[in-house]
């Protein structure tokens, strides 16, 4: 279908132009005259013109897409540079170029730069800047451009489409937060202690095998001089388990304060030399065990930016055994009820549930009955004392 319509566009064209120069013809041999002849070969040229557009074919050998800055976040302004060169010098006298996106949020983030009218003359190499403003959290796809070159009046027109994909990842936006560590306990007796959510880095009891991601300081290099071989240090864990934040992808009006906050904490204790884990329940339960580094926080905010709001969002709170061996568990919802307090008091040690909510709402549960859970309402964007009133509360 695209096709026929291709060609049919461009046969319009074609019938457009060669009519013209007949009737233009026409007028000039039956009128006769200075006026007419004149008008003849003065319309002439851009005819001829118009008919040499339709059949040089142009491509381009170069078509490159830049961004700054490369890691983008919700919010941010992204300024894009696309260099494109054409393969012949045939005199074109305007090209409009427009980009073809993926995305609904691409066509709004771009609605002034939408498309670009340059001069090309005997050109071949030229530049489009514009800019993609309050970018949303996600993934957005960029296929390509479509690129019109036009004679003097628009008589002509040859389009040349582009594929070019590309795809810029926008994360979710990360809030500085100042860290204190949460409350923990020990191994042996049932102390309360705010020890750090960190490994105790003061003694090594044993060497394994380097895996990516890995800390460098970790690397035990003495026997990396000897064997020639990376082996990274293992430390006695003085927690009994690490701390688990668990994230409720279920649709609500704040659901990217929601996974913002989430960002910010995992942020947070993994630049602090924290362990912490996390676990999504939307349509689908993903897991991520033991984010410790740079590396494998990155790909967690791959996830955090692909997530979407979920209508039937699964649960994994009932029923599994492992989560009465999680020392603490931070619960990001938009809403709390009795129904989830109580599973969450019959299923964790500890947990701290963080509610993200413009206010508090006129119901509010009673969790002072139950000594395991702690709800805390937490307003959009207002996180940094977070971990301090966690600690007060």
């Amino acid at each position: 279908m695209m096709r026929w319509r291709t060609f049919l566009t461009k046969s319009s064209h074609y019938l457009f132009v060669g009519v013209f120069l007949l009737l233009v013809f026409s007028f000039a041999m039956f009128q006769g005259g200075f006026v007419s002849w004149f008008l003849f070969f003065s319309v002439s040229p851009f005819l001829i013109y118009a008919l040499l557009l339709l059949v040089v074919k142009e491509r381009f050998v170069l078509f490159e897409r830049k961004m700054e800055p490369s890691h983008v976040e919700s919010g941010q302004t992204v300024k894009v540079t696309l260099t494109m060169e054409r393969k012949t010098r045939f005199p074109f006298i305007y090209m409009m170029a427009e980009e073809l996106v993926g995305s609904e949020a691409l066509v709004i983030a771009r609605e002034k730069g939408a498309s670009a009218v340059r001069f090309v003359g005997f050109s071949k190499k030229f530049e489009w800047h514009y800019e993609l403003k309050n970018l949303p959290r996600g993934e957005h796809r960029f296929f390509g451009a479509d690129i019109v070159f036009c004679d003097f009046f628009g008589w002509a027109q040859k389009k040349v489409t582009v594929d070019k994909e590309h795809v810029i990842l926008v994360h979710p936006r990360v809030h500085e937060m100042q860290y204190v560590p949460l409350q923990t306990k020990f191994d042996v007796g049932a102390m309360a202690s705010p020890y750090a959510v960190v490994k105790d880095t003061s003694m090594a009891v044993g060497l394994r095998k380097y895996e990516p991601g890995d800390r460098f300081s970790w690397i035990h290099w003495k026997s990396f001089a000897k064997t020639q071989t990376l082996q990274t240090k293992e430390f006695e864990d003085r927690q009994s388990q690490e701390l688990l934040l668990m994230l409720n992808l279920e649709n609500a009006p704040l659901f990217e304060e929601k996974v913002e906050l989430a960002a910010s904490i995992l942020n947070t204790i993994v630049r602090s030399r924290g362990d912490v884990s996390l676990v999504t329940m939307g349509d689908e339960v993903t897991t991520f065990p033991v984010i410790q580094s740079a590396h494998q926080l990155e790909k967690v905010m791959y996830h955090l930016a692909s997530l979407r709001p979920s209508e039937d969002a699964k649960s994994i709170l009932r029923g599994e055994q492992y989560l009465k061996q999680i020392a603490t568990l931070l619960y990001v919802t938009n809403s709390m009820s009795e129904e989830l307090l109580h599973t969450l008091a019959s299923s964790v040690k500890q947990c701290i549930c963080l509610v993200v909510s413009e206010g508090l709402p006129a119901e509010r549960v009673d969790w002072h009955s139950y000594k395991q859970v702690r709800v805390m309402y937490v307003r959009p964007n207002d996180y940094h004392h977070l971990f301090a009133e966690v600690m007060r509360s």
